[in-house]
């Protein structure tokens, strides 16, 4: 399974952040933009993945990361990030299990969300 998932964007880039900020919030993810203008996507419960992991439902807490940079031709790129879920550690085997289809759901919604609205040029996933 992948651990980022790389959009291309064409057009305006306060504009394709947007479009992301919804394919986020539509996966039940709220955002929270960092000092270095990279966004964190949480969604679930800390407390309850804590007690009981894997266990916990639609509570399971996922955290994503997504950090934009701009390519050689001058295009946004969107990166989801995996690799701050830390799913072994909140829930073993089953744990990651979730993470991984929280991460192809979401990189599914973001693909769709850009591809409607006309904006994604290519991606990447490593």
């Amino acid at each position: 399974m992948s651990t980022y998932y790389d959009s291309f964007i064409a057009g305006d880039h306060e504009a394709a952040k947007h479009l992301i900020a919804n394919a986020l919030n539509s996966q039940g993810f709220v955002v929270e933009v960092q000092p270095d203008h990279n966004w964190l996507a949480k969604r679930g419960s800390m407390t309850t993945t804590v007690f009981v992991g894997a266990f916990a439902g639609d509570n399971f807490q996922v955290t994503f990361g997504v950090q934009f940079f701009v390519d050689d031709r001058g295009q946004l790129v969107a990166r989801l990030d995996k690799n701050v879920a830390g799913g072994f550690f909140k829930g073993g085997v089953w744990g990651l299990s979730k993470i991984d289809n929280a991460f192809a759901q979401t990189a599914g919604a973001i693909y769709n969300t850009l591809t409607e609205a006309g904006v994604l040029t290519g991606t990447l996933e490593s």
